[in-house]
């Protein structure tokens, strides 16, 4: 399984977690996300390391995404 960290831009509320948790579950092969709003940082775990498309969903739900390259 791999670890990806995203750095997300707009996470403000509990409302927010729920929007990408349901923008990123179904993606198939996603296995666990976890949301910090603190940070602005999810992470998700699924089989490969593969983020493009998780990227991609998240903008789609209204926000800016990207990798977190310090991880």
């Amino acid at each position: 399984m791999s670890q990806i960290n995203l750095n997300v831009q707009g996470i403000d509320s509990a409302a927010s977690i729920e929007i990408i948790t349901k923008a990123l579950g179904p993606l198939g092969d996603v296995k666990n996300i976890h949301v910090d709003w603190e940070s602005g940082r999810v992470q998700v775990t699924r089989p490969s390391n593969k983020s493009d498309d998780l990227i991609h969903a998240l903008n789609n739900a209204g926000y800016l995404a990207s990798l977190d390259q310090d991880e």
